[in-house]
């Protein structure tokens, strides 16, 4: 069992930074933490890290056994790999026995380690170690596990049973064999075959998959085939600066500084089989065609005319379009992880959500103008509940044939028919749509960004990506912007534990999501700390009122939050909404909380002062469009940014406190 514990220097640095922000901690609550870990601490330290352990390293444990692993001991100490796994660290270890490896020699035409270059036998290591997280098998759930191997792909897990119990296989083909050996830097797992991870294209591994061969024909006509083709922006070039920074192993504001090495390309496909197809009575290209026409000329009915099938206004373009995502979404990154963002929620149950509440999130698809939502329901305990109908409950759902890997994405066989109809469409623009600020961007799932790491009280931080200008598509930030993301964290009040962090004299846009065409209140959601700065902000070009002072908490007369409950004459706090609403502000929703109450504290957001929504006025859009939310720095500080929320007028009527 490993224990993790801060320096006792770094641990007062941060409790001291964090009273200063306003975030409410007493000394008293000081000395008991340092009180809990001293007893903890012995002589086994790195640095100025002090922590406890038992057994052997992964790479020890590996080494001290040739007789079993030496083929694969042999690969980590000719790429360089087995220095890693004998550092300080996380790490779960995918473990080939020599009878695996020399199987995988056999296969690829190879007598031994001295017939691949170093590159390869670097990528097989890679794909066969996660770095900074240790992964039982009871955290195990059929599918895409939500952590990338060192080499950037996603470990597939199967689960079955015997007369033995369960039976776990890793990428299909490889059967752990001997499970959960824990080591002092993380957990291994021996494995009957050497992963090896397909590296064809999206477009490759569907056209191969005779199910779906349909779909995959007008895919290639329309042409769509090549707007799921990229990999990775090969121009991009990670800041120096931040790459000294991370490698230093400082921890800035309480998280792992990172940044992006790579900014990689991805995609999803939702498909309907061939069998789904024909029970539609679509049974060819020319029966798809019709189907296209009849469902999109509709709701287009100016673009009836366009027979070209790789125009984007064409009805076949738009049906296959419309199945494709330009983010790489294995099943749990649609909806579930989001919605359980806490490190440990497999063990603890505990999640960033509240539980009664159902939660939304909403794709944009490569169909111009249009969104998919994706959603949970609680009543059934169902994720990835995909453009349900309320009034019919009709809806898309995956088959058990999902999670089908790719080098840049993956793709899920769904149930029935997926088209964009005036049904969605009212669907979408009838109710509050609320927007994590990480939904608006792709590159942050592809390139395993949006995940945290947080480990409360084990010494292990969400990570702080620093994000320079032109990483982000839809972030454009002048030069004196730092731009930051915080994934996911226990500690943080956030919608889904995660937020956007700017400092610096800041001056920047955010480009959202496609939005329906209506009339809504747009919010903003943030908490404000002492050390905020003032902002104007601007919705598309218009200042939304005065500057905003995000350091002025929410209990100011000038805001006047007042604890539902807390007035008898007022017990849910509704009156007290009406009066904040005048002055611009609302509470936070009831619909989320904080999963370890070091900085905020309450049984929702609507129950912390620390949490606060900004109304910023009310817009009509009269089509389906982008829209740009921009800040200007009046007074230079931080500035976070966790979700916007658009509410039709006619919602606001009957909007409930979730």
């Amino acid at each position: 069992m490993k224990i993790y514990k801060m320096n006792l220097s770094d641990l007062c640095n941060r409790f001291i930074t964090v009273r200063l922000q306003g975030k409410g901690l007493t000394w008293s609550a000081i000395v008991l933490a340092v009180l809990f870990l001293l007893p903890a601490c012995n002589s086994d330290d790195v640095g100025d890290n002090f922590y406890t352990f038992t057994g052997e390293t992964v790479g020890q444990y590996i080494k001290n056994r040739p007789e079993t692993y030496s083929e694969f001991a042999h690969i980590l100490d000719t790429t360089g790999v087995m220095g890693l796994m004998n550092a300080y660290g996380d790490y779960t270890c995918f473990l080939p026995d020599n009878e695996a490896v020399i199987r995988f020699y056999k296969s690829k035409g190879k007598t031994s380690i001295k017939d691949f270059s170093l590159d390869v036998l670097k990528k097989i290591a890679y794909d066969h170690i996660i770095k900074d997280f240790t992964i039982a098998t009871e955290d195990f759930i059929e599918g895409f596990l939500t952590k990338q191997t060192m080499s950037g792909r996603y470990v597939d897990i199967g689960i079955s049973s015997d007369e033995t119990g369960l039976v776990y296989t890793v990428n299909t083909t490889s059967k752990i064999t001997e499970k959960d050996i824990e080591a002092h830097n993380g957990i291994i797992h021996v494995i009957s075959e050497v992963l090896s991870p397909t590296e064809n294209t999206l477009v490759e591994v569907i056209s191969a998959d005779q199910d779906f061969s349909l779909f995959f024909e007008a895919l290639q006509a329309t042409g769509l085939d090549k707007n799921i083709s990229l990999i990775k922006d090969e121009d991009y070039v990670p800041d120096p600066d931040y790459v000294t920074r991370e490698n230093t192993g400082v921890v800035y504001n309480y998280a792992r500084v990172r940044v992006p090495r790579e900014r990689k390309y991805g995609f999803t496909a939702l498909m309907e089989s061939n069998e789904t197809f024909k029970k539609n009575g679509i049974n060819n290209l020319d029966d798809l065609k019709a189907y296209a026409k009849q469902a999109y000329d509709k709701l287009y009915p100016q673009d009836a005319s366009i027979s070209d099938i790789t125009n984007r206004n064409n009805s076949l373009n738009r049906f296959v379009a419309y199945h494709l995502i330009n983010k790489k979404l294995p099943m749990r990154l649609f909806i579930e992880k989001y919605d359980n963002t806490g490190m440990n929620y497999e063990s603890t149950g505990e999640t960033h959500s509240v539980k009664v509440v159902d939660m939304f999130e909403y794709l944009e698809t490569l169909c111009p103008n249009t969104l998919i939502e994706v959603r949970t329901l609680r009543t059934t305990n169902e994720y990835n509940i995909f453009n349900m109908i309320p009034e019919s409950g009709k809806a898309i759902r995956l088959t058990a044939n999902f999670d089908n890997d790719a080098l840049n994405g993956v793709y899920h066989e769904i149930d029935n028919i997926l088209v964009y109809t005036a049904e969605v469409e009212r669907m979408l623009s009838t109710k509050r749509l609320r927007m994590d600020v990480a939904s608006f961007f792709p590159e942050f799932v592809n390139n395993n960004i949006r995940i945290g790491n947080s480990r409360v009280g084990g010494g292990l931080y969400s990570e702080r990506y620093y994000l320079p200008n032109g990483f982000v598509d839809r972030i454009k930030a002048s030069a004196s912007t730092e731009v930051h993301y915080f994934n996911a964290d226990d500690r943080f009040m956030d919608y889904q534990g995660d937020e956007l962090f700017l400092s610096g004299l800041y001056d920047f846009d955010i480009t959202t999501i496609p939005i329906p065409p209506g009339t809504y209140e747009v919010r903003f959601g943030y908490q404000p700390t002492g050390l905020r700065g003032v902002a104007q902000l601007y919705w598309d070009g218009i200042p939304t009122g005065i500057p905003l002072d995000l350091r002025t908490l929410a209990n100011d007369p000038d805001i006047g939050y007042q604890y539902p409950g807390t007035d008898t004459r007022d017990p849910e706090g509704f009156e007290n909404d009406k009066a904040m609403r005048n002055r611009g502000y609302m509470k936070g929703p009831a619909s989320y909380t904080v999963i370890a109450e070091w900085w905020y504290t309450g049984a929702s957001a609507r129950m912390s002062e620390d949490v606060l929504r900004r109304i910023l006025g009310i817009y009509t859009f009269n089509e389906w469009s982008t829209h740009t939310f921009s800040v200007k720095a009046v007074k230079s500080g931080e500035f976070m940014f966790d979700y916007l929320e658009f509410v039709p007028l006619e919602v606001l009527e009957y909007e409930d406190i979730y």
